[in-house]
């Protein structure tokens, strides 16, 4: 089911772009961390946090063939940070997606055509987590004492399972009361398939490419919402883009004035990462004929 979902979405050339997109930042964080661990990267100049080059003042300096991408205010390479930047959100970008996919699949799929009891009780909770936007939630809980201990990943989960919870949910939910009557659905009841079988053999199938479409849809905003998060600090000291942007804004203009080399290069790539989700969603809409 899957496999297909991932070959058709291949076939438009917004899923290939989209895919390139991906595989461009995924490939820059393996660089970077093989550039850092062979030592073709001195540590105590490109590590992306403390690295500092001593040769070379004031900062922050232009582009030259020893930074390619030049130095910020506090003399660290901004190539180096733009690579490792990549890793954050990454982890963030699939965890959300794959967890909020099953969240949206599975509990979006079983519970309103097994459990229809729990379905109205759900019906609320979704509509309460709509109230409770994940963006509102990550910069509530940045602002708090659990700053240093939202990683990449346990943003991701948590961003997941709300945005699987919320819009998603009541989506994939009335496409499966849509179906459940349908003749295939009473023919599988009839010869004796059970509601589980029913509900992961046949109506699942239908729903999924909605599924994935709605959770890259989504991933999209959480990605846009990490970038806010990390300008303003509260997603725990890890390097990223948010974190170039505010450092390039907040001590370029008290040494030496804002340099676009250093706001640039984040700015292009929060653009790859979400631009990668929003195209993938786009294919998989135009190869299902989905219009949500």
């Amino acid at each position: 089911m899957f496999r297909y979902i991932f070959k058709s979405s291949y076939k438009s050339i917004y899923g290939k772009i989209g895919y390139l997109f991906l595989l461009l930042l995924i490939s820059l964080n393996f660089l970077h961390t093989f550039l850092l661990t062979a030592d073709i990267w001195p540590k105590n100049i490109y590590h992306p946090i403390v690295g500092f080059d001593i040769e070379i003042f004031p900062h922050p300096t232009p582009p030259s063939s020893s930074h390619l991408f030049g130095t910020d205010p506090l003399g660290r390479d901004v190539m180096s940070m733009f690579m490792a930047g990549s890793r954050p959100l990454i982890l963030l970008s699939l965890f959300s997606f794959f967890i909020g996919l099953f969240v949206t699949l599975f509990v979006g799929t079983l519970i309103p055509f097994i459990y229809k009891r729990i379905d109205l009780l759900m019906k609320e909770v979704s509509s309460g987590v709509i109230l409770m936007p994940p963006p509102l939630v990550l910069l509530i809980l940045g602002t708090g004492e659990f700053v240093d201990k939202l990683s990449p990943s346990i943003v991701g989960t948590i961003y997941g399972i709300l945005s699987g919870l919320g819009v998603s949910f009541l989506v994939i939910r009335s496409k499966v009361l849509e179906i459940e009557n349908a003749e295939y659905i009473k023919a599988s009841r009839i010869i004796g398939g059970s509601k589980f079988y029913i509900a992961t053999r046949h109506v699942q199938p239908i729903v999924a490419p909605y599924a994935v479409s709605l959770m890259l849809t989504s991933t999209t905003y959480g990605i846009i919402a990490y970038g806010f998060a990390s300008f303003f600090g509260q997603v725990g000291w890890t390097p990223n883009w948010g974190m170039m942007i505010y450092d390039a804004i907040t001590y370029g203009s008290f040494l030496g004035g804002i340099n676009y080399w250093n706001l640039i290069p984040p700015t292009i790539g929060f653009l790859l990462c979400s631009s990668s989700f929003y195209l993938l969603s786009v294919s998989v809409n135009k190869q299902f004929g989905i219009s949500i």
